[in-house]
């Protein structure tokens, strides 16, 4: 119809963390960027290496090691770069349920290792992730991020 309305969503957040030992975090989402359908990625930085992991692709794991794969030094030379590992052999967790190594699962796949998780844990009584805590404490994020903006200071979560 051409007629426009005021949008009352969160259409995009990005946040900053402190975590207790002292690393920083960096926190993004987004309703509206342009060619991105599922785009949930993590990426892991550290002294020693980085992790990646995207949602789209979830059959590869990239990782990159601050070191020379032939000597293990520390540095940083022709020899160093990412690496892509594909994650689909039975040694990966929840690989022996699928498919041979090679053949990938998709999105709908994670839901069914989830519930299988949930439903083995009320078979054998063990604790299962996530969990209701889990829920209770990402909830105490989003309220905190929420916070944060109104008073335009950190907020620490108990």
């Amino acid at each position: 119809t051409g007629e426009k309305t005021k949008v009352e969503i969160d259409d995009a957040c990005m946040f900053l963390a402190r975590f207790a030992n002292g690393s920083m975090g960096t926190f993004e989402s987004s309703r509206y960027a342009r060619g991105r359908k599922n785009f949930n990625t993590l990426e892991l930085n550290g002294e020693a290496g980085s992790v990646y992991f995207d949602l789209e692709d979830p059959q590869i794991l990239q990782f990159f090691e601050y070191a020379n794969p032939v000597t293990g030094k520390k540095v940083e030379d022709h020899l160093t770069g990412w690496r892509r590992i594909h994650v689909t052999n039975f040694e990966h967790p929840y690989m022996d349920k699928w498919w041979v190594p090679g053949c990938t699962i998709g999105y709908e796949h994670t839901f069914t290792n989830a519930l299988a998780d949930f439903f083995q844990g009320l078979d054998t009584g063990k604790p299962t992730q996530p969990d209701f805590r889990s829920a209770l404490e990402t909830q105490k994020v989003c309220d905190a991020v929420l916070q944060s903006a109104k008073d335009r200071q950190w907020v620490e979560i108990a």
